[in-house]
């Protein structure tokens, strides 16, 4: 069976090949553009064989030699470690980002996922409740700037916009309305302080709580957040919600920083197991973003491929990333 990988992302340097997330078929089309979405009026196509070559016996791909794609080692971050983004006008990704759809016979997404699945989770109730019954449901999405949507070029492509779209695929009668009271910056003292005024009055049906990018900080005086108080404040969160009333939760676990980003601790991984850990304990869902990102890294996807700030934002294909976190939890349960 062909299957569709859609605006799978690269940032090239030099004429260096790039492992394909998967392995792309011969004798299919490809199409390569500096945009997500194909139809926007700026958008630059770019021809393959001319701009890059797809090797799809090793499944890899590479800028070609006067190619029209921009060189990502021209970048005046390229190459340096412990950097202070503050110091660079632009330190973003965007110019350098190309976005790929080519046919593959491997499976790029989860497709299987099916009512029955979320329903046998149990932790969507109140909120599959509504769908079923062709009401509107409330979505409150909280957290830091990756929950506002952080460099995803529309909602309907961050994270939560995904969500959406494949919950609302599967209960066509329902409607789902968007709430995002996330703040970029933010660590979990500051998810503590609004939680009362900014979420439980919302009496929402289904709230995501994503936070730990910020809180992983390395400062000069250490972390922003200890892992003790990370707890204490998710928590914290948690608990206020549940005792407001019966709102499904959903945890997200953050993404990686790039490595060479001074403020990168180098712990991200803890601050998610504290979160898988507390979803275990409460009995609700964890949206695994970390794990499926790990998958990327490990599979060859590069920090400048992934990230559109350079820094800790994810891009449009970083974004779906996270949302592809869903399938594997509601099917675990």
């Amino acid at each position: 069976m062909t299957n569709k990988q859609l605006a799978e992302t690269f940032v090239f340097m030099k004429e260096e090949a790039l492992p394909l997330r998967f392995k792309p078929l011969a004798g299919e089309s490809t199409a390569m553009r500096n945009r997500s979405r194909k139809d926007l009026a700026d958008t630059i196509h770019y021809e393959e064989g001319k701009d890059y070559i797809v090797d799809y016996e090793e499944g890899t791909i590479r800028r070609a030699n006067g190619s029209r794609i921009p060189d990502g080692s021209l970048h005046p971050m390229y190459g340096v470690s412990g950097f202070d983004h503050n110091r660079y006008s632009d330190f973003s990704n965007q110019a350098y980002t190309v976005y790929l759809d080519y046919s593959t016979e491997s499976v790029t997404e989860d497709r299987s996922l099916t009512t029955e699945d979320i329903e046998r989770s149990g932790l969507l109730r109140r909120l599959v409740g509504k769908l079923e019954a062709g009401e509107e449901a409330v979505y409150v999405v909280y957290g830091d700037s990756i929950s506002t949507g952080g460099e995803a070029s529309e909602e309907g492509l961050a994270y939560f916009g995904r969500i959406r779209d494949t919950l609302l695929n599967l209960y066509k009668e329902g409607r789902i309305r968007i709430a995002n009271k996330a703040i970029g910056g933010e660590d979990t003292s500051g998810g503590v302080r609004r939680v009362a005024s900014d979420v439980v009055p919302l009496n929402a049906d289904l709230v995501s709580i994503g936070y730990g990018m910020n809180d992983q900080n390395k400062q000069a005086d250490g972390h922003t957040t200890t892992l003790e108080d990370f707890e204490k404040n998710l928590r914290f969160m948690i608990d206020t919600i549940r005792n407001a009333g019966d709102s499904d939760i959903l945890l997200v676990t953050p993404c990686e920083p790039n490595p060479n980003w001074q403020h990168t601790s180098g712990k991200t991984a803890l601050y998610a197991d504290v979160i898988r850990r507390l979803g275990d304990e409460y009995g609700i869902g964890v949206l695994d973003a970390h794990a499926t990102w790990a998958a990327e890294l490990a599979a060859g996807k590069t920090h400048e491929s992934l990230l559109l700030n350079n820094i800790n934002h994810p891009n449009d294909y970083g974004h779906w990333i996270y949302s592809k976190a869903l399938s594997p939890m509601l099917k675990k349960r």
